[in-house]
């Protein structure tokens, strides 16, 4: 009986060759069976051209898909640090900020009120600060005559001692109020998009109330619920590849940025965090993707192009392998058992050795023990 034989035309039986021939006289196809004709199996040719490739032996990699969304690393809700009436909002919904922007300012006339008085206060205290050192020095260059007691001279440095405190107590009170008056307008802490306008002008709001969320869309990371069993392997992944559901033709590349020790106890998952190292402008907070992980493991597989295979309808796989004892090649087909699918190679279970080259080009029309001839590159 013949072996598989797959045709250009994509007719594939088990066990024989079906090969479609039209006649002259009309459309009708015939059906010849070359079971028939043993001695025409293996129809004289030239050899074959096709194109080899050895199978490699390397350790196993496992690829784990999980899904997850985006979100920023720095995100605030912006609140004023003192209670207060609204007076101007310098920002709407959407609008791109960069750090120490104004976005809210207060009604801050009593609090300037306040500063004002606070600076009278200081050029008061510097004043008689300075009274009170001309005092002590003079009569420090009058005890050199002894004109004055020491009582005296202690009592005009101790003054001027008082003096410096209630400066340093005025200062600090001016210091005080400046910062009062500050606090009465609130500046974007860090560049970013406001996501949300929570306030109007002539509100009163109180401290802690909430008058914008801002959000960093330029520092992201995918967050990604994981299996308790993938902890220790993660940080021997082998590639990370993320596909954002909102941008699929694109594939970006990613690395784990954290891997949060806290798992939970119901669906026995903890969080991963990634970073994408080719990040997109079009990538926001919220979006949905999927990260496909590459895991390493102990054990070794043997891999193959995926191009070796050929696959029949009843699931049967097969490959040629090029048996080079004999002058010219011939090839061999083999019943393999596929493992998985890795990109562009698969990996073989059983019914191949490492040691035999696979036909990867030109194997569409081959039939077990066709002579070959070995070419580089593409057909």
């Amino acid at each position: 009986m013949c072996p598989p034989f797959q045709s250009s035309e994509r007719h594939v039986v088990r066990g024989c060759l079906l090969r479609p021939v039209l006649l002259r006289s009309g459309i009708t196809w015939l059906i010849v069976v070359a079971a028939l004709f043993p001695t025409q199996c293996l129809i004289a040719q030239e050899p074959a051209p096709v194109v080899i490739a050895e199978p490699t032996v390397e350790p196993a990699v496992e690829r784990v898909e999980l899904t997850g969304s985006f979100t920023a690393r720095r995100a605030a809700d912006l609140s004023p640090r003192l209670a207060g009436l609204v007076e101007s909002i310098h920002f709407e919904a959407g609008d791109a900020v960069e750090a120490g922007q104004l976005l809210v300012q207060f009604d801050d006339r009593l609090a300037a009120l306040e500063l004002a008085q606070a600076e009278a206060d200081v050029k008061r205290a510097r004043s008689a600060y300075d009274e009170a050192v001309r005092l002590r020095d003079e009569g420090l260059r009058l005890a050199e005559d002894r004109f004055l007691p020491d009582t005296e001279i202690r009592a005009r440095a101790s003054g001027a001692e008082v003096a410096r405190a209630e400066l340093d107590v005025a200062e600090a009170a001016r210091d005080t109020s400046a910062a009062r008056v500050s606090f009465h307008r609130v500046v974007a802490p860090f560049n970013g998009v406001i996501a949300r306008r929570l306030t109007e002008a002539g509100e009163w709001v109180s401290t802690g109330t909430a008058l914008a969320e801002l959000v960093a869309i330029e520092d992201l990371w995918l967050e990604l619920q994981a299996p308790q069993r993938l902890w220790p392997q993660l940080p021997r992944s082998a590639g990370i590849e993320v596909t954002v559901d909102a941008i699929p033709d694109r594939r970006f590349d990613a690395e784990l940025a954290a891997r949060v020790p806290v798992s939970d106890p119901n669906a026995r998952t903890f969080l991963v965090r990634l970073i994408l190292t080719d990040a997109d402008s079009d990538i926001t907070p919220g979006m949905s993707a999927r990260a496909t992980i590459r895991l390493q493991t102990a054990a070794d597989v043997l891999l193959v192009p995926r191009d070796a295979l050929i696959r029949y309808p009843d699931g049967t796989i097969t490959l040629f392998v090029v048996d080079r004892t004999v002058s010219p090649p011939v090839v061999r087909q083999r019943e393999v058992t596929l493992g998985r699918v890795d990109g562009d190679r698969a990996v073989i279970t059983s019914g191949l050795e490492p040691d035999l080259p696979v036909v990867i080009r030109g194997n569409e029309l081959l039939v077990d023990g066709q002579s070959v001839r070995i070419v580089d590159g593409e057909r």
